[in-house]
């Protein structure tokens, strides 16, 4: 089955920005349209003959929620038998978002009851309705529309005009708790992600280091992490060693003993099956040491120094479950000036 979710993440092609970037490249913006960006999980809404559910971009499927149920009656309503639709999915209690550790544990167990009623889901595009594939512009007046008038279906803050439209907008979702940023879209053909911090997904190869005192405690001292590129190549980044509670050292020692491969000079090697989200300042493009990772042997093979991505003040945000090590979610073109 077709990915939907993955698939139209590829290809909204996001371009990530601070706040200070984006006004300074596109101050005298006339036609932006600007919607607020829900900390959540992508989930696409799949409606049609096999049924009604939600599919995430690690390909999981979620069933049998009361969401699920509002959009059934919503299509009934408007006649229609096919659709697919693209969102944030989200816990919210009392009207507030919760923190992304805490929808992510329960949308992973949407199937507890006491779970069901606060899953809710946040549509921002529509990919076909009734077998019709639809772009944005299309998509949009149906989305303002038909979305935001029911319980568990919720309409996104969205506004359309000038660079100062997405200052308002900006600086109001930074108040709110469970947003992270804005989506500014048909701005020159290209999209773009404002968030409030400039974050970047990479997989774990390993944890160090043997002999540190965090180690001595059953504690991880930092993490090895890496991009993977078209190839398919580890393309080594930051070494991740702040953000820690004492628990997720804790948490973390335990995995890469679970995970580990081998060692070398009192390094864990792991085997690369965990994305962790690293907030960071400043970045610059170097070269770094390069791996293929052998799957036969369960190592790392020197494939030479390639240019990579490393951060100054790198420090760990979180374990993005909703995520997997792939040329995709891993990708160095997360930072817009790699693809320049």
């Amino acid at each position: 089955m077709i990915n939907y979710a993955l698939e139209w993440k590829k290809s909204l092609k996001l371009h990530q920005h601070s706040y200070e970037d984006f006004v300074t490249d596109y101050p005298a913006l006339k036609n932006g349209i600007y919607m607020e960006k829900i900390d959540g999980m992508l989930g696409a809404l799949i409606h049609g003959k096999d049924g009604t559910f939600f599919q995430t971009t690690t390909g999981n499927v979620i069933q049998d929620i009361p969401v699920l149920f509002e959009y059934q009656n919503l299509f009934k309503q408007n006649k229609i038998k096919e659709a697919i639709i693209p969102g944030e999915l989200a816990a919210r209690k009392n009207g507030t978002v919760l923190p992304f550790n805490e929808t992510q544990s329960i949308v992973k167990k949407s199937y507890v009851p006491a779970n069901k009623d606060l899953i809710h889901h946040y549509p921002v595009d529509i990919v076909s309705l009734n077998g019709k594939k639809m772009n944005f512009k299309q998509a949009l007046p149906f989305i303002i529309k038909s979305f935001g008038k029911t319980q568990h279906i919720v309409l996104p803050e969205i506004s359309m005009g000038d660079i100062e439209l997405f200052r308002k907008l900006y600086n109001d979702v930074k108040k709110k708790p469970g947003f992270d940023g804005v989506i500014a879209r048909d701005v020159g053909g290209k999209n773009h992600k404002i968030k409030f911090t400039s974050t970047a997904d990479l997989v774990i190869i390993g944890a160090g280091k043997e002999g540190m005192p965090a180690w001595g405690k059953g504690q991880v001292s930092y993490l090895m992490t890496a991009f993977i590129d078209k190839k398919g190549l580890f393309r080594t980044s930051s070494k991740v060693g702040t953000g820690f509670t004492q628990m997720k050292r804790a948490a973390l020692y335990k995995m890469a003993s679970d995970l580990t491969l081998y060692k070398s000079n009192g390094d864990l090697y792991v085997k690369p099956m965990l994305v962790i989200e690293v907030k960071f300042f400043r970045y610059r493009m170097i070269p770094t040491m390069t791996y293929k990772f052998n799957s036969n042997t369960n190592r790392y093979e020197v494939a030479g120094e390639m240019k990579s991505i490393t951060f100054s003040n790198s420090t760990f945000e979180r374990i993005r479950q909703d995520k997997k090590p792939n040329r995709y979610d891993t990708r160095l073109e997360q930072l817009p000036e790699w693809r320049y």
